[in-house]
């Protein structure tokens, strides 16, 4: 069965609060986003491009000749089954790095989700200027996204440049500039402030 490309168009799935966008074939979308639980992505805030991790649910069906397979929300998983849908998920949970030379750490996005990378421990010291968490749980941790990324935060030290993410919050931006911090790449906006 060959694989049809055609005309692609951003679109997102739902994963419990997680929202994981994806390019998709717009006849298929089209003809099975409500079996699939497709939504057609329109700027909406919250959603992430690209993750390795976690991946949502892929729903298959063959229709006479053709295969049918993208994926689909986890609140649509047991409605596909009923309907003859063969739903896999694959995809692997990143462990988190706690001792060693490295540390995993995390900032939360607009939206609500939580951009997770790994940084040196040494590094991991800069989380009360640079406003990221240090991680203890992979929960809601989300790996590997493509698009948005967090802003990046970088300074001149005397033994070379150190480069990370930065929080995306108007406050951590102040106090990282106030310490020598240079920040690039704020395209995300900020996150809301209590």
């Amino acid at each position: 069965m060959a694989r049809r490309r055609g005309e692609r168009i951003p679109v997102y799935v739902s994963m419990g609060e997680l929202k994981y966008g994806f390019q998709t074939n717009q006849k298929i979308h089209d003809a099975y986003k409500d079996a699939l639980g497709q939504t057609g992505y329109a700027g909406a805030v919250g959603v992430f491009f690209g993750a390795n991790s976690p991946k949502p649910f892929r729903a298959a069906k063959e229709f006479g000749n053709d295969l049918i397979s993208s994926y689909c929300s986890s609140n649509k998983v047991s409605s596909l089954k009923k309907n003859g849908w063969s739903v896999t998920r694959k995809g692997s949970i990143r462990g988190l790095k706690l001792s060693g030379k490295t540390r995993t750490v995390y900032v939360q996005m607009p939206g609500g989700w939580n951009y997770a990378w790994n940084i040196t421990a040494a590094e991991a010291k800069l989380s009360s200027t640079l406003g990221f968490t240090v991680a203890d749980s992979a929960d809601d941790l989300v790996w590997g996204v493509n698009s948005p990324k967090p802003p990046r935060a970088y300074k001149k030290e005397a033994d070379g440049v150190v480069s990370t993410f930065i929080a995306p919050k108007q406050s951590v931006f102040d106090k990282a500039s106030n310490e020598g911090w240079s920040i690039t790449n704020n395209t995300v906006g900020v996150v809301a402030e209590s």
